[in-house]
């Protein structure tokens, strides 16, 4: 029976179809890797925010932070990408070793493929959404493949091409990750020196109830232990808000993210004297009377923050059914308690978050909030 061979005698409209996929398996595993740089390595607060992060649920830091990620440091993405690279290639060689060889490749990846798969469902509980996005990319290559070519041998030559290219690749990044390292080992001393050195000024007098992360019923009883002091307009508050919920997962059962009331806005904030954030008050008074769904609404004022309205604000509490709460004294009085929990700790400026008691204002770059959290696990244990 004579063999069939897809890069010589396949259709067009298959290799159309096989140079797309080829093509999107490449863009999707660039951004794969530089998504696992910049949560392995963020050099700014936003550095891990991206589309991939749909949810709790579908998002890609549960994955980019397992075990499974990487080898010896250098993310799997990578090879995503040199696969699709190497698919490109047997159009330019339409070589029976080559094709032969890209087929087992894509079989090898498709199995993998369907076995990270399975882990993220089962052992990390949810799925990346652009992994997913490749795993079905690489199911419909090797459908392609298997419905055109009938070589499935390794060529010499290509494999120890590949092989080579590989190695090269994978040395360059496994060089750049370990500078990298260098780098965050070399300021860990410094930071950790100055983190220790600060008074500890323990915490609110009262714990809030509103939680953006919840290992425990009493603040107190998780290891790791932050508040945040924020405005719902303040841009940079909305950065920390962005990744706190990496933190969170980073984190998960560890860790009590609690959010207290700061709006730099004087129809609520008595130590405000002038106009500001004029909705931040308004804002605290929708969550305020939400708090069984303080973690959405929170989500959704600062998702919607460059463009929020009073309109806006309205309408969501019509939606919710607390127009009348937000108009109520008590919502007023209850802000503002939140308010005064802030005093014994001279806030004036937010975003300010307290890190077991240790005062840091400001965003701090999530790579050097890492370290800190990392070394009070550390030391807890």
């Amino acid at each position: 029976m004579e063999k069939k061979s897809f890069y010589k005698d396949g259709p067009f409209n298959a290799h159309v179809i096989l140079g797309a996929i080829a093509i999107a398996m490449i863009g999707v595993s660039i951004y794969l890797t530089n998504h696992y740089f910049g949560v392995k390595f963020p050099t700014s607060i936003t550095d891990a925010a991206g589309m991939c992060n749909i949810n709790s649920y579908f998002n890609c830091d549960t994955t980019t932070n397992s075990p499974a990620s990487n080898i010896a440091g250098v993310p799997i993405s990578l090879f995503g990408a040199l696969i699709g690279t190497f698919l490109m290639a047997g159009f330019l060689f339409k070589d029976d070793e080559v094709e032969g060889t890209n087929h087992l490749i894509l079989l090898v990846n498709g199995i993998g493929c369907l076995v990270l798969f399975l882990y993220s469902l089962i052992a990390l509980g949810g799925l990346c959404p652009m992994c997913t996005v490749y795993y079905i990319l690489s199911w419909a290559a090797l459908f392609i493949f298997h419905k055109y070519s009938s070589h499935k041998f390794i060529g010499v030559k290509p494999i120890a091409a590949y092989f080579i290219i590989a190695l090269i690749t994978s040395g360059i990044t496994w060089s750049s990750v370990n500078k990298k390292e260098t780098e965050i080992q070399q300021i860990a001393s410094s930071l950790l020196g100055q983190y220790w050195n600060l008074p500890n000024l323990g915490k609110p007098a009262v714990d809030s109830e509103f939680r953006i992360a919840s290992a425990s019923e009493s603040f107190t009883d998780a290891p790791l232990q932050v508040t945040f002091f924020s405005d719902f307009q303040c841009p940079a508050c909305k950065a920390l808000s962005d990744n706190s919920h990496a933190i969170a997962r980073k984190y998960e059962g560890k860790i009590n993210i609690q959010y207290m009331y700061y709006p730099l806005d004087h129809n609520c904030n008595p130590n405000v004297q002038r106009p500001m954030h004029t909705l931040a008050c308004q804002a605290a008074y929708l969550t305020t009377c939400l708090p069984e769904k303080f973690g959405k609404v929170h989500d959704d004022i600062f998702n919607n923050q460059a463009s929020l309205t009073q309109k806006w604000l309205n309408d969501y509490a019509k939606k919710e059914n607390v127009s009348e709460c937000m108009q109520s004294p008590d919502t007023l009085k209850k802000v503002q308690e939140i308010i005064a929990g802030a005093k014994p700790f001279n806030i004036s400026s937010t975003p300010t978050m307290l890190v077991n008691g240790v005062k840091i204002e400001g965003v701090l770059p999530l790579n050097q909030l890492y370290i800190i959290l990392d070394d009070i696990l550390a030391k807890a244990k």
